[in-house]
């Protein structure tokens, strides 16, 4: 099944228009409906995103398409990840808003790395 049609099918599903599910992935509905309409693909990071508001698994969601997702996009793009710069020596390391920004990150982390292994696995069994 395709993706845009397996995105149409998870949304309907839960009884969602493109926009509520749009809202939930913080992108324009215009955006999301070039999803569904095969125009566009969704990053890596979004489809991690689809994945987690459709309660599917990211290999169920992606494993048909796994030839043809296209990696050149595959950035954290507006990353909630922490960025040290040159202020790094006005961070407060004791404060528990970074303790908690950081345990968030690497479960982020840890989520992509699970991830891409089994992408990794299903493209070795190819």
């Amino acid at each position: 099944m395709s993706l845009e049609t397996k995105l149409r099918k998870l949304r309907e599903q839960k009884g969602w228009s493109q926009m509520d599910v749009a809202h939930q992935l913080d992108i324009s509905q215009s955006a999301y409906n070039k999803w569904e309409a095969g125009q566009a693909k969704p990053t890596l990071q979004n489809l991690q995103k689809i994945a987690e508001i459709f309660e599917i698994d990211f290999i169920d969601l992606v494993q048909a398409q796994i030839p043809n997702i296209d990696l050149s996009n595959a950035k954290f793009e507006n990353s909630q990840s922490l960025i040290f710069d040159s202020t790094i020596e006005n961070i407060n390391y004791s404060s528990p808003e970074l303790a908690d920004k950081i345990l968030e990150n690497q479960q982020q982390m840890a989520k992509l790395m699970e991830n891409q292994n089994k992408l990794i696995e299903i493209l070795l069994k190819k």
